[in-house]
């Protein structure tokens, strides 16, 4: 018998409710014990370090940059400068654009070419990402200031009330993320080495202030293995560029730099340079790939900037870096508030006033 091509068949009866409440138990049962499970690792809710964040911040020197200072720099700006001890110092919350990993230079440049910035700037300087080419691992966040979507701006602004309750919405508890670190990932022949990803380091308030995770500065275990991963990076540097590359490459730098500090000045504003505080291994190869003179002095010399570099000040050496590279949050307080001061003589021995560092 040829079946009916018109016929038409009921949809078998369904009880809707219990799978929806099936469905709302797994979910409410699988995002908790995710959370569980990160809280016990001793993760607690955090502003991300997005993009989006980072523009956010960006923004303000738009409306504020003639009068508060600005800091930009790599991930030990973002650790070891305390806003609330600058704050407490001068009257104003500092405003944060340091991005870990990466050269503030690119950053410079942007806001020497900002007619609306025209006060105190603090440059942080990690000597290799300073120096060395290929420091731009953060770049996407002045691409997403620049051409940042509504739809980007809103995200943004719904994601920041989860970021401030689940302690799992975080970069480092992805899933992704956490299936790459396993080691059940079998280690191929002729598969060039790459560096293990840096692990979660940092807790980060709306403002960019970065505070060392707990974890860090009171589990050995933990900052051994934060500091296996810088070994990773510093003792396996990428080919070294042909000597007269190199020669040039840092005179254009030098031009650059002191070209962008030289525009911000015509405006009534002033750069200063900070090279903060490492050690161990990590300090040893900064010394040894990017040694004083030939670097840090130059910078100075080629900029006629005010330049604090940690080892010229017993009051900034201090300090307790448990992973070799950032300061314990415990201890930057006290650190910026006797950066400030050593900043007010440096420019005061200048004749210079800088109102940004004054109540």
């Amino acid at each position: 018998m040829t079946e009916n091509p018109n016929t038409t068949r009921k949809t078998p009866a369904a009880k809707v409710g219990p799978a929806a409440v099936m469905t709302a138990l797994f979910f409410v049962a699988s995002v908790g014990g995710w959370e569980i499970f990160w809280r016990g690792e001793q993760f607690r809710p955090s502003v991300r370090n997005s993009v989006g964040l980072w523009a956010m911040t960006r923004a303000r020197v738009e409306t504020e940059g003639n009068s508060v200072t600005t800091m930009i720099g790599s991930s030990r700006t973002l650790f070891d400068f305390n806003l609330e001890s600058w704050e407490d110092e001068t009257g104003q919350v500092p405003i944060q654009l340091a991005l870990e990993g990466t050269s503030p230079v690119p950053f410079l440049s942007d806001l020497a070419n900002d007619s609306a910035f025209s006060s105190l700037l603090v440059v942080g300087v990690v000597p290799p990402l300073f120096f060395f080419p290929g420091g731009d691992f953060r770049l996407e966040a002045l691409e997403h200031y620049y051409s940042e979507t509504p739809a980007q701006w809103l995200a943004q602004r719904i994601s920041m009330p989860f970021e401030k309750v689940l302690a799992f919405y975080h970069f480092d508890t992805a899933l992704p993320t956490v299936l790459k670190r396993q080691t059940w990932w079998p280690t191929r022949e002729g598969v060039e080495f790459a560096p293990r990803d840096v692990r979660k380091l940092v807790d980060l308030r709306k403002t960019r202030q970065g505070d060392m995770w707990l974890r860090v500065d009171k589990d050995t275990a933990y900052a051994e293995l934060a500091q296996s991963i810088w070994l990773d990076i510093i003792e396996r540097p990428p080919p070294p560029i042909p000597p007269e590359v190199a020669r040039a490459g840092l005179d254009t730098l030098m031009m650059t730099v002191a070209s962008h500090v030289e525009a911000i000045r015509s405006r009534g504003g002033e750069v200063v340079f900070v090279r903060l505080p490492s050690r161990d291994r990590f300090r040893e190869i900064e010394n040894i790939a990017t040694p004083r003179v030939p670097f840090w002095d130059r910078l100075l010399v080629e900029t006629n900037a005010v330049g604090i570099h940690f080892e010229d000040f017993e009051e900034l050496q201090n300090v307790s870096i448990p992973e070799w590279s950032h300061i314990s949050s415990r201890d930057t307080y006290e650190f910026t508030r006797h950066l400030i001061d050593i900043l007010r003589n440096e420019f005061e021995a200048r004749g210079i006033q800088r109102a940004e560092l004054y109540r």
